[in-house]
């Protein structure tokens, strides 16, 4: 357990962290453009909560280019990237395309059935950057999934 929690804590010190949470802009949450901006605030979306509280259907309806499964993506990705504050956003955007959505998913789940649901992922994704990304390491998983855990248990606290 100390060497997990240790390569967690080698993880965390990669980058600063930034305290993102339900009210901030969800375009800055997601790296999204300001042209991507300002199509989703043409539909009312501003923050992450109003992207977590929107239906993915009636938004891809409003707004060309935007299908309901990148929307749903893209609230898994912020929904993740709040809940868990140590979890880089490249991490949050590959979690979320393997359809993890919460910090509750990610700490049920096993080394291997993450690697088994990121590799899945990656072979029926039309996503470049995703296509084009490296397959995390059996330790890397293990810290992501030991993160969600240690969030669920403050959460608890």
């Amino acid at each position: 357990m100390n060497l997990l929690l240790t390569r967690v804590d080698a993880f965390r010190n990669l980058r600063p962290i930034m305290r993102w949470n339900i009210h901030s802009n969800a375009s800055d949450v997601l790296a999204l453009g300001p042209r991507t901006a300002g199509r989703l605030a043409s539909v009312g979306i501003r923050t992450v909560s109003e992207l977590l509280a929107a239906q993915a259907m009636v938004v891809a309806r409003r707004l060309e280019n935007i299908s309901v499964d990148q929307f749903a993506q893209w609230q898994r990705e912020a929904s993740l990237i709040v809940e868990i504050p140590e979890l880089p956003a490249e991490t949050a955007r590959l979690l979320a395309t393997a359809d993890c959505a919460c910090a509750q998913t990610l700490a049920a789940s096993t080394p291997t059935e993450l690697l088994a649901k990121l590799e899945v992922a990656k072979q029926s994704t039309d996503d470049q950057w995703f296509a084009q990304s490296t397959m995390p390491s059996v330790s890397m998983a293990s810290a992501w999934i030991e993160l969600a855990c240690q969030t669920k248990k403050s959460l608890a606290a």
